[in-house]
């Protein structure tokens, strides 16, 4: 036994340790010796008859004991530190540290957060080996806010076996919504603009938000708007289309914030004028003089105060007026003019704004040292090589770019329609034909990029006559100054339209019949309209350069003309044909510029035309001769009255005839419109103009303000059609097309140089350059 137990307990191993099995089993083994020898003893003292080895107590005793291992002691759990609790407001996003005590542990720490509320996240990363710190990031929803939130987030760390837990205290205020102030109402102008301002109270709430407009009525558009954190006003910008129906209208400015939305209705109130400043009038003023000139208002819908702004007053004019308050009906333009201020004309525009509505007119201020008597400037006096065209009415005016000038100054025209005079006349010479024709049909027939023919100009029937698209196009390059023998020496471009100039009178004489013994000798091809107007050209050409080419050819123009009347005065599309008023008008027109170019007139033809003329005068009594209709017996057209009152002005009527005041206040009730999408009543102008810048005065001023900037307006701006008017919506578009329309139109915007005045002595003194606009000036 004892051999047994020295074994278990006394070996030593091969790297000269005790058996770790008889370290690990000895207690154990002690124990089932002692336990078998009590068995044997028992086995013994009943009379077992086998022999067992007997070993004593002593000897067992005084074996030595294994020492028992110490019990290691407990090791102390993990514990996260006391996290410091979180008020998130909507939005936003707060961190914190969550610290571990490891209590001697080694290895990753995982970390997780539990029992989050809805609309609260976070984010948390383990903590690495060596490490005891994390950040937490708790972030609270956008849409947050409607209602408090109170909670516990629990923040849970594990390793291996060991686990520790710590709450954080969130809580998320309730916050409304910030509150939106806007104005009451918006007032709005068809095709218009305006703004809205907005302040936000944002009642605790700083995070961005989103405004938008909703229920918005047709035709009226607005941006969302992003208003940035802590932003307190923002702008809403509305645009209503030209078409938009007039009225009030209910919208919603709507504040987003997540996913929550807050709301303020605003009153649109639609009108084309919400107020008016009546201050469409001429003001005439002295140099040195200073007046005060009261303008009504009158109120459509809004009371409150105006501010007035003014654009493009003459130099040494100033201009003034005090805010107008709310409910005022008037308001006091202070003019005054500096002594040295010279004499010219302009369009002053008003610009009136209130609570987002707005009105812009004219006030139209001309200086002038007589104010009943108006003005002509030197630069256009007595030169003895020109004298000639410098009479009444006569076009010399336009032959040099300074007299031009002087002009435009004088009798409104602007850099603007000196511009839009500048495009037509690119478009004309872009559409000349090689052998120098126009065509009024066929205009783009030669040019493989025109694209300038509208549909409804191909459906309709345009006149064939190459006669008259030739002459047409050829006035308005004639108004302008250009010859085929000079130009005007600024704008320089100017001086590249001479060689069409020339092909295109050329091509007159080139078809113009040269018979002496028939009827029509001297025809140059088409009805009398297209003869008329190419007659025309032809004067105006030889009467600008004298050549004798081109004067041969323009007194057999006449001389068919003359031949072509009908024995009661007038004359119509074929010849001696019994006359309509509008043939007469052209044709008269042609033999005036036959007059002022120094050509032979007889005047039997002229006084049957006057005859022919009262047979179609219909005005009221007492002044019968002030309209007038197409033939005689019909009624009375706008048209044909500025046509006859034009003819009775070259007849000789002087300006203070009776009929022709009347004639003059029957034009301006119909003046060219504000507003318009097309030329509209270019026939009807052209000859109104006319007439008035003969007349002079207020009346013209007023007619020429509106026409320029309706002509302007309604130019073709872009593509091949650039330059151009179209014939769309004018009266006689649909026979005369593109080329008939843009041709009128810019006769129209010459007028102011293209003849002088017809009842205006030209002064006869030598050019000055200390005159009001100094040599090579501009406006």
């Amino acid at each position: 036994m004892r051999n047994t137990l020295m074994k278990l307990d006394g070996p030593v191993g091969r790297n000269g340790t005790s058996s770790s099995f008889a370290k690990r089993w000895w207690p154990t083994i002690g124990s089932l010796i002692t336990l078998f020898c009590g068995l044997a003893t028992i086995g013994l003292s009943s009379g077992c008859q086998r022999s067992q080895p007997q070993v004593k107590v002593e000897e067992l005793e005084s074996l030595p004991s294994e020492p028992q291992p110490a019990a290691t002691p407990p090791q102390e759990p993990m514990t996260i530190v006391s996290i410091e609790g979180v008020t998130l407001r909507p939005g936003e996003s707060v961190s914190r540290k969550v610290q571990v005590d490891r209590k001697g542990r080694t290895g990753t720490i995982k970390l997780e957060v539990t029992n989050l509320p809805q609309g609260i996240k976070a984010k948390i990363g383990d903590i690495p080996e060596g490490q005891s710190e994390a950040e937490l990031i708790l972030t609270a929803d956008p849409s947050l806010g409607e209602n408090e939130i109170t909670a516990a987030v629990e923040v849970r760390a594990t390793l291996g076996g060991d686990r520790a837990s710590q709450n954080v205290a969130v809580h998320v205020p309730k916050i409304p919504l910030p509150d939106l102030k806007t104005p009451d109402q918006l007032y709005l102008n068809p095709g218009g603009e305006a703004s809205l301002s907005v302040d936000l109270d944002r009642k605790g709430y700083t995070g961005p938000v989103t405004l938008r407009v909703e229920q918005l009525p047709e035709g009226v558009a607005s941006e969302p708007v992003n208003v940035a954190e802590g932003a307190q006003q923002a702008t809403l910008h509305f645009k209503a289309g030209p078409q938009v129906k007039e009225g009030d209208f209910s919208a919603q400015v709507v504040l987003a914030a997540g996913g929550r939305t807050a709301s303020r209705p605003v009153k649109l109130v639609i009108r084309k004028n919400l107020f008016t400043v009546e201050c469409f009038r001429v003001v005439t003023l002295k140099p040195g003089e200073s007046r005060d000139v009261d303008i009504p208002i009158r109120r459509n819908g809004y009371a409150g105060p105006i501010t007035l702004t003014f654009e493009n007053l003459p130099e040494g004019v100033t201009l003034t007026a005090s805010e107008v308050p709310a409910g005022a009906t008037s308001v006091k333009f202070h003019f005054s003019v500096n002594p040295q201020a010279h004499e010219r004309v302009r369009s002053v525009w008003v610009q009136a704004t209130g609570s987002g509505a707005s009105f812009r007119d004219a006030i139209v201020v001309r200086v002038a040292k007589e104010l009943d008597k108006g003005f002509l400037p030197v630069e256009i006096g007595y030169d003895p090589e020109i004298a000639p065209l410098f009479r009444r009415g006569s076009f010399g005016g336009r032959l040099t770019a300074k007299s031009k000038a002087a002009l435009c100054d004088a009798y409104g025209g602007t850099p603007e329609s000196e511009q839009a005079v500048l495009r037509g006349l690119r478009w004309l010479a872009a559409h000349q034909e090689a052998d120098g024709r126009w065509s009024l049909k066929d205009y783009g027939r030669t040019n493989p990029n025109c694209d300038c023919h509208l549909d409804a100009e191909k459906e309709r029937e345009i006149v064939d006559s190459d006669t008259g698209a030739t002459g047409l196009a050829l006035l308005p390059f004639l108004g302008a100054g250009v010859t085929h023998e000079g130009s005007p020496d600024q704008p320089p471009e100017l001086a590249r339209y001479r060689n069409g100039v020339r092909r295109g009178l050329f091509y007159l004489l080139r078809v113009q019949t040269v018979d002496a013994k028939s009827d029509k000798d001297g025809y140059l091809g088409g009805n009398t309209y297209a003869h008329a107007i190419a007659t025309m050209a032809l004067c105006e050409a030889y009467g600008l350069t004298g050549d004798e080419r081109i004067q041969i050819a323009a007194q057999r123009a006449i001389k068919y003309l003359m031949n072509a009347q009908h024995k009661e005065g007038g004359w119509r599309y074929g010849f001696r044909e019994a006359g309509d008023m509008s043939v007469v008008g052209w044709v008269f027109l042609a033999i005036r510029s036959g007059q002022l170019a120094g050509l032979k007139i007889d005047s039997l033809p002229l006084s049957r035309a006057s005859r022919f003329l009262d047979a179609c005068a219909v005005g009221p009594e007492p002044y019968k001769l002030s309209e007038y209709c197409y033939q005689p017996g019909q009624a009375p057209k706008m048209s044909l009255t500025a046509c006859g009152l034009l003819t009775r002005q070259y007849l000789g009527w002087p300006k203070d005839n009776p009929h022709l005041l009347a004639g003059c206040r029957k034009l301006m009730t119909q003046l060219p419109p504000k507003e318009a999408q097309s030329a509209g009543q270019l026939y009807y102008y052209y000859y109104a103009t006319q007439v008035l810048h003969h007349m002079e005065g207020e009346d013209w001023d007023l007619w020429n303000h509106r026409m320029r900037e309706h002509l302007i307006h309604t130019q073709e701006t872009s593509g091949h059609r650039e330059g151009s008017w179209s014939p769309e919506g004018t009266d006689w578009g649909n026979r005369g097309g593109r080329i008939y329309a843009t041709s009128l139109a810019l006769m129209i915007l010459e007028e102011y140089y293209r003849h002088l005045p017809l009842y205006r002595p030209v002064p006869r003194a030598a050019v000055s350059t200390t005159s009001g606009v100094s040599a090579g000036s501009h406006y």
